[in-house]
């Protein structure tokens, strides 16, 4: 599974990489700061050119500059990249960020698990819907 890992927190980045590490994954991870940098990647010819496809988006709600939900607004109108699958990855459990994440079409929305194992368990589990899912070339 290829992964944009849009999260501002370093910490948690260092921990999802770990995770995934301990699973085997041979995918490929790119991150970005916030969302003003993730559509910046997935904007530029050359930047996106670096994401092995298909790829999908783990996407942080809380974040300056551009928040997750302004992220997904902005996603879904613009051309050629508005089509990305994006998982919500967030420490908010708030019916109103849940409701607002899938108004705006995010794929999924996880919150963020307070164990390792539970971490593990999560990316498992993604990374197994990653593979059945069949998806377009230019995906």
């Amino acid at each position: 599974m290829n992964i944009l890992l849009v999260e501002d927190n370093d910490i948690d980045v260092e921990i999802l990489k770990r995770s995934l590490r301990k699973l085997g994954s041979t995918g490929s991870l790119m991150r970005a700061k916030d969302g003003v940098e993730a559509l910046e990647i997935l904007s530029d010819d050359a930047l996106r050119q670096q994401l092995v496809r298909p790829y999908v988006i783990l996407l942080d709600i809380n974040m300056p500059r551009m928040n997750g939900h302004e992220f997904l607004a902005q996603l879904r109108q613009t051309e050629g990249i508005k089509s990305a699958r994006v998982f919500v990855f967030t420490t908010s459990a708030s019916k109103k960020d849940i409701e607002l994440a899938y108004e705006n079409y995010a794929n999924g929305y996880i919150v963020k698990p307070d164990s390792s194992s539970e971490l593990s368990d999560v990316l498992k589990t993604l990374q197994e819907y990653w593979r059945l899912c069949k998806m377009p070339d230019a995906a």
